[in-house]
């Protein structure tokens, strides 16, 4: 009983000390929102996390991608530029021993603004108000960022050493598919468990990731001036009644294919797509007046976390030339059917992995609620558990619209998520009595 209530006051010290260091981490957060990290210009918001690494006193490691080495791993995801000058930051808070290890892994990367004229605000405005934190980045995934890193400051500030070892890790490349994770296994870390604070919300708890890979489909067709269209085959035509068929594959992966997770779609998933495939982008011509030559589809296919990525894309091939064969214009003028770009593996953890009920009592404590337990889409989440044996959840604050105008993250949950994490360490890992 004593033991049960020294828990208690040490649990409710975490808290406060957490709230206390609320407005010191509000101006962290609209320091890092207002240093815009673009995909390629990551760097001067990963000085800022370097700095702030240094100044809680842990082992601070900064260091560029390895490209060429990146490229021989089987999980690297193909890009067209350069590590060079973009790096990643980790800071290791060191155990006394004799407890488990964890890793906090977030991105540090945004993904484009758009036009400037939709924002209400600047996107890099960082602004403070009504409780939410405005900009790109603000939720997905900066507030979670801040999260984990005020979680070890609340431990730091009341003196409390862990027996494992805790890593916080701010990476890039996420958005563009994980090269970034990807180059932190290859460094060499590892742990007993890994926490993204990706924006899942306080409510939910992500223990798994659909895998997903990018295609392309090249239809072709006859080119010629627009006098002559009613002799020539469009494939602007022709190419939508390619988009009509991976329609129809798209409703029958729907229809056949179940994950427990996955089912039933959550009612507060605007999504509503189990295992989406769909294109999402068409072009096609070069001149207002000349029909054109081709037309070129992309798209994403994608598969839940019993199912092998590579197995669905054989399938989906073997289904695009099928249905091709039965049109007299393909037969003799074949599709073509590439593989660019992201691509994903899918991966999970055991709904009763002993991370998951730590955290599940952590978010109690704070929140007074039991979260829920769902799968999630494509993400690193994958990375950490396949390749690094290091069973790996989604965990963060929620805010909105994410990869669109006028982001924000609600700062309470910050501050509650942070307040989270930090009972987590402290079950996970275990205090030292000295």
């Amino acid at each position: 009983m004593k033991r049960n209530e020294e828990d208690m006051k040490r649990n409710e010290e975490i808290i406060d000390a957490v709230d206390h260091l609320a407005e010191k981490s509000l101006k962290f957060l609209q320091e890092l929102v207002k240093t815009p990290s673009l995909e390629g210009d990551e760097k001067n918001c990963q000085l800022i996390i370097n700095e702030k690494f240094h100044s809680m006193g842990l082992t601070v490691d900064m260091w560029d991608l390895p490209d060429e080495e990146l490229k021989k791993h089987p999980a690297y995801v193909p890009t067209d530029y350069t590590y060079k000058n973009r790096p990643n930051v980790s800071g290791k808070l060191e155990g006394t021993g004799g407890g488990k290890s964890l890793m906090f892994l977030g991105h540090v990367d945004v993904v484009p603004t758009g036009p400037e004229e939709t924002w209400e605000l600047s996107p890099w405005s960082g602004e403070y108000i009504d409780g939410k934190v405005y900009g790109r980045g603000s939720c997905d995934m900066k507030g979670g960022l801040v999260s984990m890193i005020l979680a070890i400051e609340s431990l730091q500030k009341l003196g409390l050493k862990m027996k494992g070892e805790v890593y916080l890790h701010s990476i890039i490349d996420e958005e563009a598919g994980g090269n970034g994770t990807l180059a932190c296994l290859l460094r060499g870390y590892r742990a007993d468990a890994c926490v993204q604070p990706e924006p899942s919300g306080l409510k939910r708890i992500s223990i798994s990731g659909r895998g997903a890979q990018f295609f392309r489909i090249i239809v072709p067709g006859q080119s010629g001036g627009t006098e002559y269209k009613h002799s020539l085959i469009n494939p602007i035509t022709k190419g939508l009644e390619v988009f009509q068929a991976v329609e129809a594959f798209s409703i029958m992966r729907e229809s056949e294919t179940s994950h427990p997770l996955y089912e039933p779609i959550p009612t507060d998933d605007r999504s509503g797509t189990k295992v989406p495939t769909g294109i999402c982008k068409f072009h096609a011509g070069e001149w207002p007046s000349t029909v054109a030559e081709q037309a070129v589809l992309e798209g994403t296919l994608e598969c839940l976390p019993n199912e092998d990525i590579h197995e669905i894309k054989s399938r989906f091939k073997s289904y695009i030339e099928e249905w091709s064969r039965k049109d007299s214009w393909f037969k003799d003028n074949p599709l073509r059917l590439e593989w660019f770009g992201l691509w994903f593996e899918s991966a999970e953890i055991e709904k009763n992995h002993p991370l998951v009920k730590v955290l599940e009592s952590s978010t109690n404590s704070v929140t007074g609620e039991k979260p829920n337990i769902m799968g999630g889409g494509g993400s690193d989440l994958r990375l950490p558990i396949l390749y690094a044996d290091t069973p790996t959840v989604l965990f963060g604050p929620s805010g909105g619209p994410i990869h669109s105008s006028n982001e924000y993250v609600n700062f309470s949950e910050v501050i509650d998520c942070a307040k989270i994490l930090a009972l987590l360490t402290v079950d996970w890992c275990g205090v030292s009595e000295s």
